[in-house]
Formats: structure tokens, C-alpha cells, sequence
């Protein structure tokens, strides 16, 4: 008998069922799946878990219900048919970030929630190694052409910035936001730029935010792009709810 796959981050895949765990049992999408192993234990726990992975050698564990889905496209599913999506290291292999998340938006529930991962390329730490090489990706280095396909690289990494306004215009809201640990040398980093970064942004949300009518919304959006979970932290864990 054949191994079974490896289970990639699993360290992510315990972040993300400590957040969802305690919730009440519902629908729930996992894509990408990979393997399932999400899936396989949101099922264990009460949850009607469909597992959305569009490598079919991939849907190899029992008593998953796998789907194939192709995450830059349109999702199998009719509108409203999950209460949860889970998306973990997904959305960075993907070649439009902003439609997969409106589809997955499309396939929530009104009020429904999303937990999302990926590499958080707005640390202090990253930012800098962007300065020295050009890349978000670390290590640093062309896309390599003998994959298998292009998409097990990170092709669309994503600043947060982009990450919340993607969220916001497929109909989001984040509700909570996780660092899963934060970085040495970007808590370092912190002290230094911080003060200067927060300097800055009091200027641009004075003179463009302040007094306008969203202006709660936006200095909540500032509060994150400043927290230590943007600016320190490894991955952006986000759970955002369809509005």
C-alpha cells in the first residue's frame, strides 16, 4: 500500500481548526484541498466537509467527499451552498487572487465565514529583502520551468494591503487577523520604523479619510496595516465574514 501525501503546514492547519473549532457545525468548502486532510477532519468533528482540489491523484483519503475544482475559475457550486470556506496556502498559487476570492464569496452564505492563509510578504522583514533583492519570495529566484505545472509556485504573493482590499471588494469583512508567530528580525525592525510608518499614515488618513463617511472603516484599516500581525508577523491568518 502506498503512502499516503504529505500534509503540508500542518502547523496552519491546527491555527486555522483551533479558530474554527467551538463554531456551530455547517457546510464547508476546503480549497485548495490538497489531499483533504482539512476536509477529513472538520468532517470528524460534525461539519458536512467538501474537500475542492483540482489534482485528482490528490483525492486519496476515505470517507472524504472530493470535488474537482479549478480555483481560478469558476467554483462547482451554486451561490449560498457553505456556511465556512478554508483556504490554506492557496491563494498565492493562483493566478487571479480577486476572483477566487469573489467566488468564494459567490459559494458563502450571507454572514458566512472564510479562513484564509498565506505568506505574509508585508513583515518588516520581508520588506527588506525585497529592498536587497527585488523578490517577495525568500529564498529569492526565478520561477523554476520544471515543475510540473506553474502553479505549485508562489506566482501572485500578495501584500496586505491588497490582501484587505481584495477581501473588502468581494464582499468581506475581516473580522479577526493572526500572525501564526512573529519574526525576530522584524519585531527588531519594529521599533525603528514603526514610529515612521505610523507618522505617515496619520498624514495620508487626515488628509484623505478623516471627517469623510466611512471614516471608522478606514481607521480600522490603518489599525492593521500598522498591528504587529501585519508588521511582524510569518503569515496573515485571516477570517473574514460575507457581509
Amino acid at each position: 500500500m502506498s503512502s499516503l501525501p504529505v500534509k503540508h503546514n500542518a502547523y496552519l492547519h491546527d491555527l486555522v481548526w483551533g479558530l474554527l473549532r467551538g463554531r456551530k457545525p455547517g457546510r464547508l468548502l476546503d480549497v485548495p484541498s490538497g489531499p483533504g486532510y482539512f476536509a477529513k477532519l472538520a468532517a470528524e468533528n460534525g461539519f458536512d466537509a467538501v474537500a475542492a482540489e483540482i489534482d485528482e491523484s490528490l483525492h486519496v483519503l476515505p470517507g472524504v467527499s472530493y470535488v474537482k475544482a479549478n480555483m481560478g475559475e469558476k467554483l462547482p457550486f451554486p451561490d449560498g451552498s457553505f456556511d465556512y470556506v478554508v483556504s490554506i496556502e492557496g491563494i498565492e498559487h493562483t493566478e487571479n487572487s480577486f476572483r477566487f476570492l469573489r467566488e468564494c464569496s459567490r459559494v458563502l452564505k450571507s454572514g458566512g465565514l472564510m479562513f484564509l492563509t498565506t505568506p505574509n510578504v508585508s513583515s518588516l522583514q520581508n520588506r527588506l529583502l525585497f529592498l536587497i533583492t527585488g523578490s517577495h519570495d525568500n529564498p529569492p529566484g526565478p520561477i523554476r520551468s520544471d515543475l510540473p505545472n506553474l502553479f505549485m509556485s508562489h506566482i501572485n504573493l500578495l501584500p496586505f494591503q491588497r490582501l484587505e482590499a481584495f477581501f473588502r471588494f468581494a464582499g468581506f469583512t475581516i473580522e479577526e487577523l493572526h500572525p501564526w508567530k512573529l519574526r525576530p528580525v522584524s519585531q527588531v525592525l519594529y521599533y525603528f520604523i514603526y514610529p515612521f510608518a505610523r507618522a505617515r499614515y496619520a498624514r495620508t488618513f487626515k488628509k484623505r479619510y478623516e471627517g469623510k463617511p466611512d471614516e471608522a472603516l478606514y481607521r480600522k484599516i490603518f489599525q492593521m496595516y500598522l498591528s504587529k500581525e501585519v508588521l511582524c508577523g510569518e503569515y496573515n491568518i485571516v477570517v473574514a465574514r460575507k457581509t
